[in-house]
């Protein structure tokens, strides 16, 4: 098996591009594109839908279902190839959400499961070349950030504090990994970067009352996506430098709906999340040259989010360790 790339959105023929005008919110485009004529169209995009793991082209063309259990399977990441995907499931399960991780193609043939830990796995993220993949676990007493290297199946842990880590991402060169912690019962969740390859040079990019959680390098390195409820309770898309500059800017204005789970393409010209703003829980992307807002599913399911990193129970984005 031979694996390279993290991204949930994996490009036909990756280009670099700068990241531009990032104003959204505005020119929401309910319906999907238009194929082939639709830029989007070569990005491809692994989502939860009602329990099981689905794909589309970018553009929202071309679904599929890749997983049909009865069990809860979620949270897929794709390798840059293409040809793989990792998820988290209840599959094994010896007792209730008992998670951890297994490997697929991405067809849904060939389910192999990775980790075998008595607690629960959950969070996966491929790395840029594809041969680790970072998660979330508490095999050894609290939720910590681990890497498996994938060809061996041998697992490093990276951090051991009394915080409670969740929802790992890798930079586009695989020098640092994003992630959101709580570092105690009395304080919120906030955004944090560490080297990934010792969990050393621990930066707090984020530190306020509110929740902010599922962040994501911008493909650059110089911002980072996260959700946070920090603007009037509801859940918007933000990025903040990661130069600890403490530069802020607002993506998203949901309206009465809530924004979550944001996720870069890997040439930084869109960002894909999960968003209710149109009453059911969707997939949307947003330009970030023009700041357009496109529906790219209508599948009318509550639990569809690309590189879906919880359950969704109203807003509790940690519900699936309750």
């Amino acid at each position: 098996m031979k694996l390279k790339l993290h991204a949930v959105v994996a490009l036909l023929g990756l280009t670099a591009l700068a990241l531009a005008g990032c104003g959204g919110g505005s020119g929401t485009t309910k319906e999907p594109g238009t194929g082939n004529n639709d830029p989007a169209a070569a990005f491809r995009v692994v989502y939860t839908r009602n329990g099981d793991i689905w794909r589309m082209n970018g553009d929202g063309s071309s679904v599929q279902q890749l997983t049909r259990t009865t069990a809860f399977d979620f949270q897929p990441t794709l390798s840059p190839d293409r040809q793989w995907i990792i998820f988290t499931s209840d599959r094994a399960a010896t007792y209730a959400k008992q998670y951890r991780l297994f490997l697929m193609r991405s067809d849904g043939s060939a389910v192999e499961q990775l980790t075998e830990s008595s607690g629960f796995e959950a969070d996966p993220t491929f790395s840029p070349d594809g041969t680790r993949v970072a998660f979330v676990s508490n095999r050894d007493g609290n939720d910590e950030l681990y890497v498996m290297t994938v060809e061996t199946g041998v697992v490093r842990r990276l951090t051991s504090t009394a915080a409670a880590e969740q929802t790992p991402a890798w930079s586009a060169d695989g020098s640092r990994i994003v992630f959101a912690a709580t570092p105690s019962s009395t304080e919120n969740t906030d955004i944090y970067s560490m080297r990934a390859s010792d969990g050393g040079d621990l930066v707090r990019l984020t530190q306020n009352a509110a929740t902010d959680d599922s962040p994501s390098f911008s493909p650059d390195g110089r911002w980072v996506a996260f959700a946070s409820d920090r603007e009037g309770g509801r859940f918007r898309i933000f990025q903040v430098r990661t130069d600890g500059s403490g530069d802020l800017q607002r993506l998203t204005d949901g309206g009465s709906g809530e924004d979550g789970f944001p996720v870069y393409t890997p040439d930084g010209s869109y960002l894909y999340f999960d968003s209710d703003r149109d009453t059911d829980s969707d997939i949307y992307r947003l330009n970030l040259s023009t700041g357009q807002i496109t529906r790219t599913s209508s599948s009318y399911d509550p639990e569809t989010n690309p590189d879906t990193r919880a359950k969704k129970s109203g807003r509790e984005l940690r519900s699936k360790r309750n």
